[in-house]
């Protein structure tokens, strides 16, 4: 008699392939590592997330890291520069993001050996000056901000105070607008005029408003904003309570600058120029300014003498002692 045959026993499915790390994934991975690890400000994760979606975008979101090789950066370059036409220094700060992530992975030991390890890759800068108001145009932008303060109106008063102080702040501190916006009331010594600000890389500085003119004006505001009901304890905070933004003083300044009559559109980041070109002119030491402005490098700073040695320049040319002489001190 036959035996029964035993039951086929099915084929164990095959187990699904692991999924590479994706470059998305691991963008998420860094980024939680920059907030939590390292404490990186808000706004420089904005910048980094701003650049890694756009690298993701390029190759792939779902192209595992492991994948992305030298012309993959290469092309990145390329289109950046020469298909979207983005500015060079857009272009050098992505590609850095992306050489702090692959340093990461491969510490993380997520990749062997960092993509940008011995890459041959630079993007040359333009040499731009910093563009700094003259200052006869900066005298007619504290005119125009300080005409706001005789209004009517007890909120269009407020707010014309908010931007004085604001555009006054900007050049006598050299600050970023962005470090301004964030100054919360505990970081602020009326008595004093001392701010203590976090600035790139999340570096801590005290800055100084001089003289008393400036010190008074903080008393003021600081009086004037106390009875808001604020939603905030940022320093800066509108007419209705609510916290001032970079958006918000970029466009109130443009604004008075086209009421004051100049010519350029006037940025926060014009009034920082100004400020350290006025200070470097007025003789004071350049690593001072290169605290006060929160610079790493006293190299950054450098750029402002730069400046400075084009307005003399300007100033020699306009004195033309030589002809002043021959003509018996007339020009």
């Amino acid at each position: 008699m036959e035996s029964a045959a035993a039951p086929r026993v099915p084929d164990k499915p095959e187990p699904p392939a692991p999924i590479a790390p994706s470059v998305a994934r691991f963008s998420e991975r860094f980024l939680d590592h920059c907030r939590v690890a390292k404490g990186l400000s808000a706004n420089t994760l904005r910048a980094y997330r701003q650049d890694l979606t756009d690298f993701a975008a390029h190759v792939g979101a779902a192209t595992p890291v492991s994948e992305v090789g030298r012309e993959a950066i290469r092309s990145y370059a390329s289109a950046l520069l020469e298909d979207r036409h983005l500015k060079e220094t857009t272009i050098r700060r992505r590609l850095a993001t992306l050489k702090v992530l692959f340093r990461w992975l491969e510490r993380e030991d997520v990749v062997p050996l960092s993509v940008f390890h011995r890459l041959d890759l630079s993007i040359r800068l333009p040499k731009r000056l910093p563009r700094a108001l003259p200052a006869n145009e900066m005298r007619s932008l504290l005119l125009m901000t300080e005409s706001g303060l005789r209004a009517r109106s007890a909120a269009v008063r407020y707010e014309a105070l908010l931007m004085h102080f604001a555009v006054v702040t900007l050049f006598t501190t050299g600050l970023r607008i962005s470090e301004l916006v964030d100054v919360r009331l505990t970081d602020v010594d009326a008595r004093e005029g001392v701010m203590q600000v976090r600035g790139k890389g999340n570096r801590e500085r005290r800055v100084y408003l001089p003289g008393r003119q400036a010190i008074e004006l903080l008393k003021i505001f600081m009086a004037e904003r106390r009875p808001l009901k604020a939603t905030t304890d940022h320093l800066l905070v509108t007419a209705d309570g609510k916290a001032v933004t970079t958006g918000f003083v970029r466009r109130r300044l443009k604004a008075l600058g086209d009421r004051a009559g100049v010519v350029r559109r006037i940025t926060p980041h014009m009034l920082r120029h100004t400020a350290a070109t006025q200070l470097l002119e007025a003789g004071v030491d350049i690593r001072l300014v290169q605290r006060l402005l929160g610079h790493a490098s006293i190299a950054t700073t450098q750029i402002y003498t730069q400046v400075t040695d084009v307005a003399l320049k300007a100033r020699l040319t306009l004195a033309n002692t030589l002809v002043r002489i021959r003509r018996g001190g007339r020009q």
